[in-house]
């Protein structure tokens, strides 16, 4: 008899030990990949960064200087070519604010071919905050939603872009209205997940200015936004005149404004998305993430690092005195339905379980002196040593450190 050939093959043993030198393999690669992943995300926001520093570069040098903004005035007609525009004929715009969000609309249509329907002009709208890389369409990319506006961690934003034309059926969480009673959500995919800041688009110094309009003679204080206390993060303020009072408020700046283009942060992030395993809203002390400036450069820098910034809520708090050095902005910040989850938070809204944080301050955002202040590094008091959080929790503070915040040993502006 022939003997039977033995048919070659894994034992049980031999199989798990297989199996476990596999999943050894992939617990070690894939933390790596995983870092590997961010860092790539990382090195495209930062790419973002650039682009826009990039971008108002090119704008100023063919727009006299200019900071790129919204400029249509209270003091043009409406253009012949917006949709409708013939039940407007001889008319002006109501003020700036209104000029701005038209002119916002009138891009994003001309661009997209959105209907006067689909797309109306949101009323007491505050397009800058949101929108300001409107005007910038044409020198980053051409293409509106643009995917340089998107943070690519930013994933809700990149989502609703992909489906601008009907944003709810992402079946991800969406804005129930715009906040004036209108259809004006379909807004939000044009949105950007970076914020330029006031000093770049607005006043930023609560400056007196001569008001042009006739019926309205004398000067007038110009008006700084900021959020209200309890607003949800999506709702501004101001302290100043009222808009119609005061034309030429918005995007007056020049680039030659900007006193320290190296240490002068153009934009920011809502939040820190690329260091953790969560977000970070970026006014918590801890959170990273990369910041353009307008010397073009676009650098990674702790919010704790940078200047902490002031309190534009009243004139009162301006001026070169410690106290008034001293005050910084705080608010609470309310997390919506949409935005991601933070990893640091102060408080927990019982109804709706969405997190909320209390900001112990400003920081870039909010830099005295606007244009002509800096932002890195930060300013030091009389002992060399900086701002701490010294009080974690729902009443976060910073310690009492006199800073100047500007060229001057004094602070004034």
């Amino acid at each position: 008899m022939n003997a039977r050939r033995r048919v070659g093959g894994f034992t049980l043993i031999e199989l798990l030990i297989v199996i476990a030198i596999i999943a050894l393999l992939i617990g070690v690669l894939l933390p790596a990949l995983g870092s590997a992943r961010r860092q790539s995300k990382t090195v495209a926001c930062t790419s973002n960064g650039r682009t826009y520093a990039t971008a108002t570069g090119s704008y100023a040098s063919e727009k006299k200087d200019r900071l790129p903004a919204m400029d249509w005035r209270s003091s043009d007609p409406y253009p012949t070519d917006l949709p409708g525009w013939e039940k407007f004929k001889g008319q002006y715009f109501e003020n700036d604010l209104v000029a701005a969000s038209f002119q916002v609309v009138h891009i994003i249509r001309r661009k997209t071919g959105l209907s006067d329907e689909f797309a109306p002009v949101p009323q007491n709208w505050i397009p800058f905050i949101l929108y300001s890389h409107v005007p910038l369409t044409d020198y980053i990319g051409g293409t509106t939603p643009s995917p340089v506006a998107a943070c690519p961690e930013d994933a809700w934003r990149i989502a609703v872009q992909r489906q601008w034309d009907a944003p709810r059926n992402t079946g991800l969480p969406y804005p129930e209205n715009g906040g004036d009673n209108t259809l004006s959500t379909w807004r939000w995919p044009f949105s950007t997940s970076y914020n330029i800041h006031q000093a770049h688009w607005g006043p930023s110094r609560a400056e007196r200015r001569f008001n042009p309009t006739a019926n309205v003679p004398g000067f007038f204080l110009t008006a700084i936004w900021y959020p209200t206390a309890n607003g949800g993060g999506g709702f501004y303020t101001k302290e100043g005149s009222a808009d119609s009072a005061m034309p030429g408020q918005f995007g007056f700046n020049r680039l030659t404004d900007v006193r320290f283009p190296s240490q002068k942060v153009i934009m920011s992030d809502e939040y820190g998305r690329h260091f953790g395993k969560k977000p970070t809203f970026f006014a918590a002390p801890e959170s990273r993430q990369p910041l353009p400036f307008y010397d073009g450069s676009v650098r990674i820098y702790q919010t704790g690092e940078t200047n902490p910034g002031w309190d534009p809520s009243s004139s009162s708090n301006r001026g070169g005195s410690t106290r008034s050095m001293q005050l910084r902005l705080q608010y609470t910040k309310q997390q919506s339905a949409y935005e991601p989850d933070m990893s640091t938070y102060t408080g927990v809204d019982a109804t709706t379980g969405l997190k909320n944080y209390r900001v112990p301050a400003g920081w870039f955002r909010y830099t005295r002196g606007g244009l002509l202040g800096w932002d890195v590094p930060r300013g030091v008091g009389a002992n060399g040593k900086r701002a701490v959080l010294v009080k974690p929790g729902p009443e976060q503070s910073l310690t009492p450190i006199a800073e100047s915040e500007l060229d001057t040993s004094a602070g004034l502006w």
